[in-house]
């Protein structure tokens, strides 16, 4: 009768009749199971946290191991290097945290676990445990310490750890990278080929690293330098992985940054809507760059400066709906079917700042003309016009001064 005597001296405390744990270990009278199953049900419960029995919860995630791990890399005994390492991350915490951190308590020891050297000096790879909010777990920051500041840094939520991204830009150049495995295979690829199909190609290889999954490389950036995290090489002709991002690639969060490219945003639209047609197709097809990227005919976007800001559409002659965009200073376009269903891509010229933005349609759909803030073609359109097959020229009005553009 163990059982019962564990059950007795747990339910000591509890204000119930004489012989009640002798009841419910016998059952008890029928008029008093719905009760008794109840009460056996609390009385096990307090019977389990005496005896030590583990009740079941959510597991937790493992705590992430470079909060504590030994430092590694070429300068793991140089404890100066530490030292200063942790005073520049301590020092870039007095400022105010950005916008996409959402840290509400900082740990008092952060951790190296990982030292290189680079052409530039010194890194060091940094972790610390901190609050966040929306969530009772903690999470790590983590980040790069290399030319006398911390040149990146990112949390990673105990929830989320496969959303980490693990990749590091800087330099007098921008152009040194340093990009964690984090368990999985990081390949990179320079110089997109583009053929006499006009479709593109890269040529890929497994990104070299150290034992400790840390690749550091450096790549000019007009080699277009891409890295992909995964379980294997991508094709040559692939261009829909998703690319490592670092915080170089997203929007500066600062205001009054000018875009490159033409410069110009929003949309405008060349044609007007035919009076059956209230929703643009475009809306509820894939974006028009990635359909071109299934294609093979537009590059892995990476940065937030390589494609424009601006987009302009057309209600085609033969029913289809076009859109034309501007990336890595070449314009592009993509036709739909009423539907919504991708028709074909267009390939244009370059994209030159300061000068109207002309793409030639296929199958005689005429030419749209583009230049934000001009009055374009002879209805004096204004923003973009869809110049009817055959025309040989148009004029568009800057700032009411005309000029003459030739058309392809």
């Amino acid at each position: 009768m163990e059982l019962k005597q564990a059950m007795e001296a747990a339910t000591a405390e509890l204000d119930v009749r004489p012989g009640f744990v002798g009841d419910v270990m016998a059952g008890g009278r029928r008029r008093h199971t719905r009760k008794l199953v109840a009460i056996t049900a609390a009385v096990a419960l307090l019977a389990g946290v005496t005896t030590g029995v583990a009740l079941t919860r959510s597991p937790e995630p493992p705590e992430d191991p470079r909060l504590t791990a030994t430092t590694t890399g070429p300068h793991a005994g140089d404890s100066e290097l530490i030292a200063t390492a942790l005073h520049l991350w301590d020092e870039a915490q007095k400022q105010p945290w950005k916008p996409y951190e959402p840290v509400t308590e900082v740990s008092k020891r952060a951790n190296v676990f990982w030292t290189g050297q680079t052409p530039s000096g010194p890194i060091a790879l940094v972790a610390q445990e901190v609050r966040v909010r929306d969530s009772a777990r903690p999470a790590t920051l983590v980040g790069l310490v290399a030319d006398g500041a911390v040149a990146g840094r990112e949390v990673v939520q105990a929830e989320a750890r496969d959303n980490e991204t693990g990749l590091y830009r800087f330099g007098p150049l921008g152009d040194h990278y340093v990009v964690l495995t984090l368990g999985r295979t990081v390949s990179w690829s320079l110089k997109p080929a583009r053929g006499p199909d006009n479709r593109l190609a890269r040529v890929w290889a497994t990104a070299p690293h150290d034992e400790d999954g840390v690749v550091f490389t450096v790549a000019p950036l007009a080699d277009r330098p891409v890295f992909v995290r995964g379980d294997s090489v991508p094709q040559p002709d692939d261009f829909t992985r998703q690319p490592i991002l670092s915080r170089y690639d997203y929007r500066p969060d600062r205001a009054f940054v000018p875009h490159p490219g033409l410069g110009w945003s929003g949309q405008n639209c060349a044609t007007g809507t035919p009076e059956e047609r209230r929703t643009p197709p475009g809306t509820k097809a894939d974006d028009p760059k990635r359909e071109l990227q299934k294609r093979a005919l537009l590059d892995y976007l990476v940065g937030w400066d390589v494609t424009g800001d601006w987009s302009v559409c057309a209600w085609l002659p033969d029913g289809r709906y076009a859109l034309m965009f501007e990336a890595y200073g070449e314009l592009y376009g993509a036709l739909y079917q009423p539907d919504g269903t991708f028709s074909a891509p267009v390939l244009g010229g370059r994209a030159v700042k300061g000068e109207p933005a002309v793409l030639a349609l296929p199958d005689g759909q005429g030419t749209i003309v583009a230049d934000f803030g001009a009055t374009i073609g002879p209805q004096e359109r204004d923003h973009a016009w869809l110049a009817p097959a055959g025309t040989k020229e148009v004029t568009v009005r800057q700032q009411g001064v005309p000029k003459v553009v030739q058309l392809p």
